[in-house]
């Protein structure tokens, strides 16, 4: 055959022909094997080559070719959407700049007055926000006039950057209007809140975007998470399917060049705004030289596991009698943001916050410095440094706009080591790195296209596989990584007997952390009892799991009259909990897409709102013990009652195993 006849019948473009270049090249991960495969089963799809492979191959094998290369087709991947599609083009709006710019703002107050509209972020805290403000008319309309006395509310997670000041740019108020009021519903994985059935407004994290409704103004936050590798073709989804005549897209810079490049080929229009810092940022002269005790009040020390984080809150406030807050992605939400608004308080005795990569989003966080412990990260398969972008997200948080007095310092970034200070600085004076895919995730049609198309019996893994070596997509997407699933494809082949087709790739899509050991066991022990009983009762699995007693444990030690707690035992016991948490939240997640299966809808928020006590309780025992309080788990006991409502005996009442 001779050479480059088989691209010139497969149509393959310039841009698709670069995109094969750069996927081989030396130190990117795609191999060869990958597009060799790719294009001998369009090949076999092509009347020519058709014809010539049949002087070698059996036809049957061929026909099967065919059959599975249809299938596993995401070349038209915009189609999917046919609805949008088929409507008016649609109008970009991008709002794009550093962390703390305020590129939020005026995507919100235009959701804020459209007729319909809805917002997807990246996280549930931030979709309650949006949702809580809209119903309070907290977040002043587009067109109208921000009041001066209006009293803006600085408790906001929202990226509102000077419109949170006040005077003339107050759009986020802390006591609300009734007239700028919405109705707006809540949606998310594992909590729905529904104030009117047909309410114009919906509130929702990105992956329960809806995309047979029409809208006229959506909002879709954190875009650069269009590139994440598991979570990124939720993003890649809602771009191409939402059907809404403006769509207001906010985040870095990095994504400009693909979203002008999917928006173009889409036929609809783009417009950028772009934000800046109103605080400068910038990296301080030297690092603390390995000396804690240089730690201030209002830094934030970031390091990257859960040992080393609780390792740094120990050695900061043995070296500088402070008290340390932690946020770290363990945590659930509810606890990250309380801790928030504890370092936040100047009165509550929190001065230093200790937290991970998850203090980059989501979190309304008055921070003066930003201190890393380190600059490289464990990703699951090896140390890696953090990247230009992971480095600026972090960095980005120290010098929050209107919330330290004297702004004209901003926010000051420097590392515990000197070795790693240049690394930031390089960082912080870099553009972004530019996204280059858009990934994409297996849609329910395109999985059970794949799978009715192979043997009856076939694994997860096989029909990833197909997905990986046989799609063809359009040269600006990628699929999401299927490495990071491989747990996940175990779990869900050793449940096949008793999961549908249908039921296979929503276990796949639940909120499990597949590299958490304790957290998948903990499902297994959920999908047992599925298996066994068909109905799950929650503290059946619980107790399964073995995960009942250390809610148990905790609870009764909270009650204690012991005088003493061993700190390693509480540090222990929390991370117990936060796989109960976890536990929980799958179940809460599996209530709303099977409630049959799954009845205790109810009982597992309540479990779910104990356990957040029980957490805690942790953290704040650990101060008690350090402090050398005369009755620490007592005094722990009363600040956080303080802090929160115990649930009622009706409501929640101890598990069962306890009674």
């Amino acid at each position: 055959m001779i050479a480059g006849t088989v691209f010139s019948h497969l149509s393959y473009g310039p841009e698709h022909l670069e995109r094969i270049a750069r996927d081989v090249s030396p130190g990117n991960p795609i191999p060869w094997d990958e597009h060799y495969t790719k294009i001998l089963f369009e090949w076999a799809n092509h009347p020519k080559g058709q014809e010539r492979l049949e002087r070698v191959v059996p036809i049957d094998v061929i026909l099967t070719m065919q059959s599975i290369y249809r299938a596993a087709d995401l070349s038209n991947l915009a189609w999917d959407f046919r609805m949008t599609r088929l409507a008016r083009p649609r109008k970009f709006i991008m709002h794009v700049g550093p962390t703390n710019s305020g590129k939020t703002h005026n995507a919100l107050r235009a959701l804020a007055a459209a007729k319909r509209g809805i917002y997807a972020g990246p996280l549930r805290l931030l979709a309650y926000e949006i949702w809580d403000r809209l119903n309070k008319g907290q977040i002043v309309p587009l067109g109208v006039d921000p009041e001066p006395e209006l009293e803006p509310d600085l408790q906001s997670n929202i990226d509102l950057g000077e419109a949170a000041v006040g005077g003339s740019n107050v759009v986020v108020t802390k006591l609300g209007n009734p007239k700028y009021a919405r109705a707006c519903n809540m949606v998310t994985g594992e909590e729905h809140k529904i104030v009117e059935n047909n309410a114009p407004l919906l509130s929702c994290t990105i992956e329960m975007t809806p995309f047979m409704n029409i809208w006229d103004v959506a909002v879709i936050d954190e875009i650069q998470l269009i590139a994440d590798k598991q979570r990124g073709g939720a993003w890649t989804s809602a771009v191409l399917g939402v059907n809404a005549s403006e769509v207001h897209l906010c985040g870095e810079e990095s994504a400009i060049p693909l979203i002008e490049s999917l928006v173009r080929d889409l036929g609809d229009t783009l417009e950028i705004n772009r934000y800046q810092r109103l605080t400068p940022l910038v990296a301080a002269e030297r690092s603390l030289g390995g000396d804690l005790s240089l730690i201030e009040k209002g830094d934030c020390a970031v390091a990257f596991s859960r040992t080393d984080i609780f390792g740094l809150k120990t050695r900061i406030e043995e070296k500088t009698k402070m008290r340390c807050a932690l946020a770290y992605g363990r945590l659930p939400p509810e606890i990250r943001n309380e801790q928030a608004t504890l370092f936040n308080d100047p009165n509550s005795g929190y001065d230093v916050l200790v937290g991970s990569d998850a203090i980059g989003m989501g979190l309304n966080l008055k921070i003066k410095r930003i201190v890393f412990e380190a600059v490289h990260k464990y990703d699951g398969g090896r140390t890696r440094q953090l990247s230009t972008s992971q480095i600026k997200q972090i960095a980005g948080r120290a010098g929050r706009f209107g919330l330290h007095g004297d702004d004209s310092q901003g926010g000051v970034v420097t590392t515990l080591h000197e070795d790693d200070l240049d690394v930031v600085r390089k960082a912080l004076a870099a553009p972004y790195e530019t996204i280059q895919y858009a990934r994409v995730a297996m849609s329910l049609t395109s999985f059970l296209r794949v799978l009715y198309a192979l043997p009856y019996g076939v694994s997860q893994k096989t029909v990833a596989d197909v997905f990986q070596y046989v799609s063809k997509l359009p040269p600006r997407f990628e699929l999401q990584s299927m490495k990071d699933l491989e747990a996940c494809f175990r779990f869900v082949d050793a449940f096949s007997d008793c999961l549908p087709a249908e039921l296979r790739l929503q276990t796949q899509n639940s909120p499990c952390p597949w590299r958490d050991e304790n957290a998948v066991l903990g499902a297994v022990a959920v999908m047992e009892t599925y298996r066994d009983k068909v109905q799950v009762p929650i503290e059946e699995a619980l107790q399964r799991s073995n995960l009942l007693s250390k809610l148990n444990e905790a609870c009764l030690l909270m009650e204690s009259k012991e005088r003493s707690v061993p700190p390693s035992k509480i540090v222990g016991l929390l991370a117990r909990l936060e796989t109960v948490h976890k536990v929980i939240v799958m179940y809460l997640w599996w209530s709303y897409r099977a409630k049959v299966a799954f009845p205790d809808q109810e009982k597992a928020f309540q479990l779910r709102q104990l356990t957040e006590i029980a957490m805690d309780w942790c953290l704040e025992v650990l101060h008690q013990v350090r402090i050398k309080a005369e009755d620490p788990i007592a005094a722990a006991r009363k600040q956080v009652l303080e802090r929160r409502s115990w649930p009622t005996a009706e409501s929640a009442a101890m598990p069962a195993a306890t009674q």
